[in-house]
């Protein structure tokens, strides 16, 4: 390999190897903070209704609407499973940036990042977590539904 070649190979691994690195922190920040912000968002929509059918519960004796309580304690437990779906998904991301950011793939060529070994976990983690993110807030909707049909 020429002197031209290999300057430009090791240019562009460092930039690619610096790249991978700045992924890789950002996957760590973006896994707590979308975390915290998802699930204190979805409790606290759960955790008023379920707070407001208690307070109104108490205040006039047991309503037929107080079953539908069960309709949030399921979003609440959705969206924890959302939140835990996405913190792995994100967690898997970052391990496949710190997989591939490897110091050797500066010098060497055969040390070049590949395939994604994790792709097929990043997907289905990301498919899970939008599918119990999104059963949750149908729990707000069934619960919303449930305390306006017996509430008739």
């Amino acid at each position: 390999m020429s002197d031209q070649r290999q300057d430009q190979y090791k240019e562009t691994a460092k930039l690619t190897y610096d790249s991978l690195l700045e992924m890789r922190r950002l996957s760590y920040a973006a896994q707590a903070d979308y975390g915290k912000w998802l699930v204190s968002s979805i409790f606290l929509m759960h955790g008023s209704a379920i707070a407001g059918l208690a307070f109104r519960a108490s205040a006039t004796g047991v309503p037929p609407y107080l079953s539908a309580v069960l309709w949030f304690v399921v979003g609440m437990i959705a969206a924890l499973a959302s939140g835990f779906c996405a913190w792995l998904n994100f967690t898997a991301a970052a391990g496949q940036y710190n997989d591939w950011a490897k110091p050797a793939m500066l010098f060497d060529q055969s040390s070049w990042p590949t395939e994604a070994a994790k792709a097929r976990e990043i997907e289905r983690t990301k498919r899970l977590s939008i599918a119990f993110g999104f059963f949750s807030v149908l729990t707000l909707l069934g619960g919303a539904v449930h305390v306006v049909w017996t509430w008739k």
